[in-house]
């Protein structure tokens, strides 16, 4: 195989079967991991919706899985029967469950993300659900974490702390993964393997490992943000601070690579402009209120800041002068059998 070659990935879907067999199908295709059953109000004929994409990194497999309601299962004959030793790292992007793991109850939100013990006894009742996971095998996790007791069950919240920082990155990484080749693959799973240790089991040696990419994926995150509230006027390092519980040094450490918070703000709010002034859209209004939307009070300020950005005048953008320019420098940018990952997650193993 080429180091430049595609990762392996299956694809496996409901969509264009019958609503009667769909159910079916999607119990047979899932049975490699669990037993899973209709919820009592659903009806086989009504049809069942689910999809599943997987892409194999050599000692992990990264899934999105979306999902009507349903019942999963691993109970003590399952456990015997599979013999699976992996843990499942599995985002609930949206939707939800109710259930229990051995004795520890459990209820995920969407957003929350849980850690599934697959040797231990799961019953699940979920609702429609999209979601992202991680299989990796139990040796892999246990040298990342020195450990791995007591996790089965256990859910990170969504809304705080590691967990939102592990669910960014799980989203990012299944944007990214049609990407990946081979020659990324060993790399990114050792990235994810110490990420899911430093969540899961924060200490100073797994902090020490993932704090580059735990990092990089609250940069992402906090530039998110300030992109939805580019046009609030008290947008700055005081807010960002606030809502995201970081001191002043902390936040500036971050964007230190980026040319500091104020310069990033600036930065955006300036490529927003230029893309208001270059739509035709927009050509009843006047540079003013342009500039005054994203945050500057001044139109000789603004006229300044922008020749300085973009070696154009806002009149000139407006009049159509450069538009063949890119706003790159301004925006940061940052054949396969349908069920291979049944065979995938039988073999799972370190590399």
């Amino acid at each position: 195989m080429s180091a430049g070659q595609k990762l392996p990935f299956s694809q496996f879907t409901t969509a264009h079967m019958r609503p009667r067999d769909q159910f079916d199908a999607w119990h047979e295709s899932i049975s490699v991991i669990f037993q899973t059953s209709p919820l009592p109000e659903q009806r086989n004929e009504a049809g069942f919706k689910a999809a599943l994409t997987s892409y194999h990194l050599g000692n992990l497999l990264l899934n999105q899985v979306d999902f009507d309601g349903q019942r999963f299962e691993r109970d003590r004959r399952k456990l015997t029967l599979d013999g699976m030793d992996h843990y499942l790292v599995q985002l609930y992007a949206t939707g939800g469950l109710n259930g229990v793991a051995d004795d520890r109850e459990r209820v995920l939100f969407g957003g929350d993300v849980q850690i599934l013990d697959l040797a231990r006894i799961n019953d699940t009742r979920a609702k429609a659900s999209n979601t992202i996971a991680v299989v990796l095998p139990r040796e892999v996790l246990r040298e990342a974490m020195q450990g791995v007791d007591n996790l089965h069950g256990v859910v990170l919240r969504g809304d705080a702390g590691t967990g939102g920082l592990l669910a960014d990155y799980m989203r990012s990484l299944m944007v990214r993964a049609g990407g990946m080749t081979l020659a990324d693959a060993p790399g990114i799973a050792q990235a994810t393997t110490d990420i899911i240790a430093a969540c899961f089991r924060p200490t100073a040696a797994t902090m020490a490992r993932a704090r580059p990419l735990l990092e990089a994926t609250l940069l992402e995150r906090i530039q998110a943000h300030i992109e939805a509230a580019l046009a609030t006027p008290a947008l700055g390092a005081e807010a960002l601070c606030r809502a995201f519980g970081l001191s002043r040094s902390a936040l500036y450490r971050l964007f230190e690579p980026v040319g500091g918070v104020a310069g990033y703000i600036h930065a955006r709010r300036l490529a927003r402009a230029y893309a208001d002034l270059g739509d035709p859209g927009n050509a009843s209004r006047k540079i003013y209120d342009v500039a005054y939307r994203w945050g500057f009070i001044s139109e000789a300020h603004f006229s300044r800041a922008f020749r300085r950005a973009f070696g154009l005048t806002p009149g000139d953008v407006r009049a159509g002068i450069g538009m063949d320019r890119v706003l790159a420098a301004a925006i940061p940018t940052e054949s396969n059998p349908a069920r291979a990952y049944e065979g995938w997650l039988r073999t799972l193993r370190r590399a």
